[in-house]
């Protein structure tokens, strides 16, 4: 539900993530006691907290942050970094496809390269993004399928350290 909205509206509605939140840490606390709440808790915060700080600097919607708090909270801890991991993957290859698409790459890399060189260099002058020229990406589709992707990885037993 999630991916369609976020495709068809750009949103991910409260309504699909907040109950996903309670019902994660009400079924792991059920299933696993206080430890399968303490995962389910800690999933949260991690998936919560890695994508706040991007909501926080104007580069990610709420939904997104929210989604990804709902799935640490259903899916526990450990296999939240793995489901991060692998939705920042999809959405790097996503973003450069879509730049790739509609002929912007070279403009946005030099954006970039002057932005960074202008902060980095002292004598440079300071340059400054434009924001109306960036072009948003539903980043709702990359946690999705860096979820599945996550999830088909544990499935077979590999553990995604190995391939990093």
């Amino acid at each position: 539900m999630c991916l369609y909205t976020d495709i068809r509206w750009k949103k991910i509605p409260n309504w699909a993530t907040l109950p996903a939140v309670a019902l994660g840490l009400g079924l792991n606390g059920i299933a696993g006691g206080w430890v399968g709440l303490r995962d389910s808790a800690i999933g949260l915060g991690v998936g919560f907290g890695a994508l706040f700080l991007l909501f926080a600097l104007g580069w990610m919607g709420g939904g997104d942050v929210k989604l990804m708090a709902a799935i640490g909270a259903l899916m526990g801890f450990p296999f939240v970094l793995s489901a991060l991991v692998y939705s920042v993957l999809v959405g790097g290859f996503i973003g450069l496809a879509v730049l790739v698409w509609r002929r912007r790459f070279f403009r946005t890399m030099k954006s970039i390269g002057l932005f960074l060189f202008g902060r980095l260099a002292r004598a440079a002058p300071k340059y400054e993004l434009d924001r109306q020229a960036m072009e948003p990406i539903p980043f709702g589709i990359a946690i999705v399928i860096g979820t599945v992707w996550a999830g088909v990885m544990t499935r077979f037993g590999e553990p995604l350290w190995p391939l990093l």
